[in-house]
């Protein structure tokens, strides 16, 4: 038997130890082993609880959503259920109403605000006042005393309007007087009422009436507030336009126009004096607007002028 030599010592050991290799099959240190049936379970059951809670987290947002809509839509609706079973807000109280409206009539009337001067009597601790106001160089005051300054000075507003507004039927009958006695202050007192009433001045058109020769009339149309009127014929355009302007007043008159009677009588003084200056007669006699025959050509030019400036007649 011949001994073994080193070679093959070394040949027989790399062939154990490659035998031992494939019985162990070892994999490489890079390759992961496949998951189990257990841990594939375990991440399937691991994403549907992931995902059952985003969705239930999604739908209570939603349902949270439409919850507060309709609650809100509720209170909406509630609300205006509410504002309609109460009504419209109530209005002011007309005795806190005096002042404002004194205030809007002297400015209208007199270009000026009321002057209020409030007085106090009485203990300190428990004062009682009492108020003047001033209005167009008139003063009117409270009719008592009052615990309370805005009191006092809504009544004394009060007063002064009502006395001020109130135009009786005599006065009005006066103002027509002092008007047919005299017509040469109408274009003075239309004028003065268009500036306190703030309305657009009057307006003047004259035209000539020529009735038969050497007759020459004149008559005038004027136009107020957007309506126009016209008066009788004169023999010259001056008191052509003062006729005009009187049956302005006149209509104005009609309507018992406080501002307008107030303005008249204010006038009362200067007319009479000129109707007793020997310019008019010295008996009454109020103007008659008649239609004579011999105005025929007249009334045919007054329509005709009309109808060229579009006026209303």
């Amino acid at each position: 038997m011949k001994p073994k030599t080193d070679t093959t010592v070394c040949f027989q050991i790399i062939q154990s130890e490659v035998s031992k290799s494939k019985r162990v099959n070892p994999l490489p240190f890079h390759c992961c082993p496949s998951p189990t049936t257990s841990e594939m379970a375990g991440t399937v059951t691991a994403t549907a609880t992931t995902a059952t809670t985003e969705v239930g987290t999604t739908v209570t947002a939603a349902t949270s959503e439409m919850e507060a809509t309709a609650t809100a839509a509720t209170s909406e609706l509630e609300a205006t259920a509410t504002a309609a079973a109460i009504g419209p807000p109530s209005a002011i109280p007309d005795k806190y109403m005096h002042k404002n409206r004194l205030q809007s009539f002297a400015e209208r009337t007199y270009k000026k605000t009321p002057i209020y001067k409030v007085e106090s009597e009485g203990q300190s601790h428990q004062p009682k006042f009492t108020c003047t106001v001033e209005v167009g160089d008139q003063q009117f005051s409270s009719t008592g005393s009052f615990s309370r300054k805005k009191e006092a000075e809504q009544d004394a507003a009060r007063v002064a309007y009502e006395i001020l507004t109130t135009v009786s039927e005599s006065d009005v009958k006066e103002a027509f007087e002092l008007i047919d006695q005299d017509a040469v202050f109408c274009k003075s007192i239309l004028i003065e009422f268009a500036v306190k009433t703030k309305t657009t001045l009057p307006s003047y058109s004259v035209v000539c009436v020529c009735l038969k020769k050497p007759l020459t009339l004149f008559a005038a149309i004027v136009v107020f507030d957007g309506n126009a009127y016209h008066g009788e014929s004169a023999p010259n355009k001056k008191d052509a336009e003062q006729n005009a302007a009187r049956v302005v007043i006149k209509s104005i008159l009609a309507k018992h126009d406080t501002c307008m009677v107030r303005i008249v009588r204010s006038k009362k003084q200067l007319i009479t004096a000129v109707r007793s200056s020997g310019n008019t007669p010295a008996t009454f006699t109020p103007i008659q607007f008649t239609r004579p025959v011999s105005y025929a050509a007249y009334d045919q030019m007054i329509q005709h002028l009309f109808c060229q400036m579009n006026l209303p007649h």
